[in-house]
């Protein structure tokens, strides 16, 4: 089993930290044991997230429990001086070796996290003069200590397999004494996996003594090295041979074809659940019911992985709708006609078509794997899209009971551990994760009783980024003529929306207008096509932000009811109309405008809430007054039929 992650782990552990924490800034550090430091940061996209450092090991945002808040030690005491407040301004890998920087400027001085990720490696802090001001433990190189004040070197590097040449390559290979994989291993940088990897891939015998190669199988060694290390695709996953992890890899590898993988939305999710049952070390250091903690939250997280990818795929398929119809009206019409499964899969492998090109396989039961716009589908062929939508949705489903399950079986073994009564006695605390938000919640958002996501602007700029990022043609927009109003887009996903979709949406339109703030019961708004919304001001016309022109007829919405709905949905806060939310969530609450401030009404439905969810620690997590108020329209606000 592997031990620790390799470079090319940590060159694509790199990309992905860049995408989700560069810019983010440091919060505090923590340290659990004498190799692992939590590095809060506060992430651009994400929020707060949880960056693990384990030396010699692994590195990656973790979703596991970070110890609690106590005095820390000297090194992470070291960061929090240093570090806390500052932004990341560089995440890199240097010269390909297993060793990860962190760049990180505050109030004009820059330094320098390094953390060393192969065996006996260690976790220091550089100033800007790449001094070391603290390590986290004490290391020797080239027979000397490294110490605090002394200038940071690093471990001689090896030849990068990305870019050595033809030449540099048959130079060590014929001087390397030893048989190919060995060779490769030992002069170029790359792990025992990785060389037999380039062999598998060149064709050329791994056992073969590196100096007896001829010129024909060293170009394809040389050619294989660019195949392997070039490969810059991401499919994180965990490779299991009988049921037992082995590797964790950020993609592919011919060396383990045929055994069984399990895929990860992230890599930093993949390295989580391989390492929680790669380091036996230290699990043998933990109690019984420490151990069994960590299986449960691993199996948890493994679940929850699960589920989220199945959603997503769900959530693709409507966003493909039309090519994976285009998929399904194939073999459709070749079963109208008479056609087996079987038949149906003979003609088109050899038929050319583009949507035949697309069906990867059709079993005698019709189940069929398809790709389309470069997204793989397991796929029912005598079903609609929306049905293979929904089969998604279900298991994702069932998977999340599962999750659940582990979630409330983790929370009985916690309370075992920590000596508190009999969970029979009094319902066990869950374990609350942090979800990460979708991107259409930074917006006003509700999803119809029919399925469709209408979007609504919060102020003037997040109208702009509406119109234009997410406004297309084949939308639907509503508007009023009193200011103050959102700009509120049906996503059709070129489908025809139905009148409650319509109505829904109308009266979102007005009741987060300035008509709320007015106190009206009912006001107007209209309805137009995409393409007739437009930022090009008539000559002599000046358009401030969020300001719009519209052109063309438009369909009004008379005396539409200003009313809307808060509640919990699938842990989840939503608000919307009435007839959107209701049938979805509870708790639920619906407001009409009245005489409370956003703040005090919040905290009211708070108070409400609370009445209904029994686990407080849930409820804040996902609708503390601070997150109700988000949902709130402008102006005074009160409880439907509440009392005063």
């Amino acid at each position: 089993m592997k031990k620790a992650m390799s470079n090319v782990d940590v060159a694509a552990m790199v990309s992905e930290l860049s995408d989700r924490i560069l810019g983010g800034f440091v919060g505090k550090a923590y340290q659990q044991s004498s190799d692992r430091i939590w590095l809060s940061v506060a992430s651009p996209s994400e929020g707060r997230l949880d960056l693990l450092l384990v030396a010699g090991r692994r590195a990656n945002i973790t979703r596991a429990d970070r110890p609690a808040s106590k005095t820390p030690p000297q090194f992470p005491t070291m960061l929090r001086n240093r570090l806390t407040g500052g932004r990341i301004v560089d995440i890199r890998q240097h010269d390909f070796d297993r060793v990860l920087e962190i760049a990180v400027e505050r109030s004009g001085s820059r330094h320098l996290l390094v953390v060393e990720l192969f065996p006996k490696g260690s976790m220091l802090l550089l100033d800007e003069s790449r001094n070391i001001l603290s390590m986290l433990k004490k290391t020797v190189y080239r027979g000397s200590k490294m110490a605090a004040g002394e200038k940071y070197l690093y471990h001689p590097g090896q030849l990068d397999p990305r870019s050595i040449s033809l030449s540099d390559l048959s130079a060590w290979l014929s001087a390397a004494g030893q048989d190919l994989v060995r060779s490769l291993v030992r002069g170029l940088n790359m792990s025992g996996t990785y060389a037999e990897e380039v062999c598998l891939a060149a064709g050329v015998d791994k056992n073969k003594p590196a100096a007896d190669l001829d010129e024909a199988e060293l170009l394809k060694v040389h050619q294989a090295l660019q195949e392997v290390f070039s490969d810059q695709s991401l499919d994180p996953h965990v490779v299991l041979e009988e049921g037992e992890p082995v590797d964790v890899l950020p993609r592919p590898l011919k060396v383990y074809q045929g055994l069984q993988v399990r895929r990860y939305p992230t890599l930093s999710e993949a390295v989580d659940a391989f390492f929680v049952q790669a380091e036996p070390k230290e699990a043998e250091k933990k109690d019984p019911l420490e151990r069994r903690i960590e299986l449960q939250r691993a199996a948890m997280a493994d679940f929850e992985a699960q589920e989220r990818e199945l959603v997503a795929k769900g959530e693709r398929i409507y966003q493909i709708y039309g090519g994976v119809e285009a998929v399904l009206k194939v073999v459709a019409g070749a079963r109208e006609k008479g056609f087996s499964y079987n038949q149906i899969w003979e003609r088109i492998s050899s038929s050319g078509l583009p949507q035949a090109r697309a069906i990867l396989s059709l079993d005698g039961q019709g189940r069929m794997r398809v790709s389309v716009e470069e997204t793989e589908l397991e796929l029912d062929a005598g079903l609609t899209v929306a049905q293979n939508a929904q089969k998604y949705y279900e298991r994702a489903k069932e998977l999340s009971r599962k999750a659940a399950g582990a979630r409330e079986a983790m929370a009985i073994t916690e309370q075992l551990r920590a000596g508190t009564p009999s969970p029979r006695k009094a319902r066990p605390a869950a374990v609350h994760r942090r979800r990460k938000p979708k991107w259409y919640e930074r917006f006003r958002w509700f999803f119809s009783s029919d399925g469709f996501l209408v979007l609504g602007g919060r102020d003037a700029d997040s109208n702009e980024e509406i119109y234009a990022k997410y406004l297309e043609r084949r939308d639907l927009a509503l508007h009023t003529d009193a200011p103050g109003a959102p700009l509120t887009v049906i996503k059709t996903e070129g489908k025809i929306v139905p009148d409650s979709t319509l109505q829904e949406a109308a009266t979102f339109a007005v009741s987060y207008s300035s008509s709320w703030k007015a106190g009206l019961a009912a006001a107007d708004c209209y309805m137009i096509k995409g393409d007739q919304v437009s930022k090009t001001a008539e000559p002599g016309e000046f358009l401030k932000k969020g300001a719009f022109v519209i052109r063309g007829e438009r369909t009004y919405f008379k005396d539409t009811a200003l009313a809307l709905a808060l509640g919990i949905s699938e842990g989840v806060l939503i608000g919307g109309p009435v007839p959107a939310v209701q049938p979805r969530a509870d708790p639920l609450v619906e407001i009409e405008p009245g005489e409370f401030n956003a703040d005090d009404l919040a905290k009211r439905i708070y108070r409400q809430f609370t009445e209904e969810v029994e686990d407080r620690a849930f409820l804040k997590s996902v609708a503390s007054v601070d997150q109700i108020v988000q949902f709130l329209p402008p102006g005074g606000s009160r409880i439907k039929g509440a009392v005063s």
